[in-house]
């Protein structure tokens, strides 16, 4: 797409970034002489009233957060029927490009998050979260000052509108659960934003990561907060308790806002919680500067210890994409069966193994037949949990970690193992609304070949029986399990 050579009365220079709402420019404006940033609205979007709609209101919204956090707006305007704004331009480069040159000393990254947080804070106060907190939406003039840009999803929380609705906006690698879940938001999705921005920084990467998005966003719903002692041992432990805290899978357990995180970071750094002002600097210009400017500090003042860390892990499901979700490699999970859900009782039936040896001269005296009822116990597999997740259903099996598995239906059901822990094999399946999965489960005896020696080739070994049990139809010593797929309106 050729650039633009004017914007309304701004003479564009350069694109700065194009994103799936947006293109971003720089600019010269005549009439103050200053350069700017301007945000358009694609022309392919304008058929779509909700994309034009959305933007029109990021344009009200952005002019209404006056704060010295948060990047101001200049103007707004229309050209050939494309609506476009006008932001004030950053020329410090965004908190990505900091991380980019290294962890960030944990002094320098909570005079940052002070002066986010106040920010993020000011904003939450008027109604507005940000759900799109991430180190590229943090920006620095040229005196090393941080600003939050990029209110572009962010929602006001009396709003009526039905935009959003139910749907998942934001960057997979900064979501909370409950975002990627498209479920209801409050201020303390930013909380948790704020903190996977905190672990990142002090750490120069991302908490989780994983072969897809969609895989990433799993992570933030299942998986436990990563322990940072065990990337940076060095950093005091109350570090580890401010991230988990801000992170908490349940966000009754996070900081209340944004600003007591940013007090419990300070509190570990520097021994105070801080005079959070406006005008706090934020002491990061020298990283922003040439390779030849002295590093920051990376000593930590005498903290105090910050409350422990509740963590409640939901089994929850997966997101987004349909047909993201069956990717190799996904990384085990820590989550717990539910506590409604009991072992049931093992099923004995019949069951095939073949062996795989057959008797020498010198091996032991084949075992006896065994009775017409001899019988093994077949897998406990079960059911764990049945959900939907961005009107796509889900479920959870499971079952024990010798356990195999087949699915027989041919209506395009799909599962996958996704971890094994704690001696189960946990399973994940979808497929369309209302949709019943059958599960084929089967649990092979655990025989040496010691046992499979007392048996000849046409038979297997029942040791709990010590005799010999012939070989069955195909379908002996499995049970077939049926998960009924919740409407979720898809």
């Amino acid at each position: 797409m050729p650039l633009p050579e004017q914007i309304g009365r701004y003479e564009v220079k350069s694109e700065l970034g194009r994103g799936g709402m947006a293109t971003v420019y720089r600019a010269y404006d005549p009439n103050s002489g200053r350069e700017v940033a301007i945000k358009v609205l694609p022309r392919e979007m304008l058929h779509d009233p909700q994309f034009r709609s959305r933007f029109e209101r990021e344009i009200k919204l952005i002019a209404s957060l006056e704060h010295p956090a948060i990047v101001p707006i200049y103007d707004a305007g229309e050209v050939n029927g494309q609506p476009y704004f006008v932001m004030r331009f950053m020329n410090g480069g965004s908190l990505s490009d900091v991380i980019e040159k290294g962890p960030i000393p944990i002094e320098d990254t909570a005079k940052i998050i002070e002066r986010v947080a106040q920010g993020l804070a000011y904003a939450h106060r008027k109604g507005v979260i940000h759900r799109d907190l991430k180190p590229d939406n943090i920006l620095f003039d040229e005196t090393g000052e941080p600003f939050i840009s990029d209110f572009g999803v962010a929602k006001l929380t009396e709003s009526t509108s039905n935009l959003t609705g139910s749907g998942v906006i934001g960057t997979p690698a900064y979501m909370s659960p409950e975002q990627a879940q498209g479920t209801e938001i409050d201020l303390r999705s930013d909380v948790y934003g704020l903190g996977v921005i905190v672990y990142q920084m002090l750490t120069g990467h991302q908490p989780y990561s994983a072969d897809t998005p969609m895989g990433v966003v799993v992570k933030h719903i299942t998986d436990p907060v990563p322990e940072i002692l065990k990337v940076l041992p060095n950093l005091k432990a109350e570090v580890d308790s401010v991230i988990k805290t801000a992170m908490a899978k349940d966000r009754d357990q996070r900081f209340a806002n944004t600003v007591e995180l940013a007090k419990a970071l300070n509190l570990v750094a520097t021994g105070s919680v801080g005079n959070l002002t406006f005008s706090t600097n934020s002491g990061i210009a020298s990283r922003l500067a040439p390779p030849a400017a002295k590093p920051a500090s990376r000593g930590l003042n005498t903290g105090l210890i910050v409350g422990g860390v509740v963590l409640l892990v939901a089994v929850i499901g997966f997101l987004l994409l349909r047909n993201q979700l069956f990717v190799p490699d996904v990384t085990a999970t820590e989550t717990e069966p539910s506590a409604a859900q009991t072992d049931s009782p093992s099923e004995l039936v019949t069951v095939v193994i073949t062996a795989t040896s057959e008797p020498t001269a010198t091996g032991p005296a084949y075992a006896p037949a065994c009775s017409a009822d001899a019988a093994f116990p077949v897998s406990s597999a079960k059911e764990t949990d049945n959900f939907c997740v961005q009107k796509i259903p889900y479920a959870y099996a499971a079952m024990e970690e010798n356990a195999v598995f087949t699915v027989l239906n041919t209506d395009g059901s799909k599962c996958r193992q996704e971890v094994v822990k704690n001696g189960e094999k946990v399973i994940s399946c979808t497929g369309s609304s209302f949709a019943v999965v059958q599960l084929q489960v089967c649990l092979p005896p655990e025989l040496s070949e010691q046992d499979l020696a007392q048996c000849s080739a046409d038979s297997t070994f029942n040791a709990e029986d010590a005799c010999c049990v012939a070989i069955p139809k195909e379908e002996a010593g499995c049970k077939v399990i049926e998960i009924q797929l919740k409407g979720c309106g898809g």
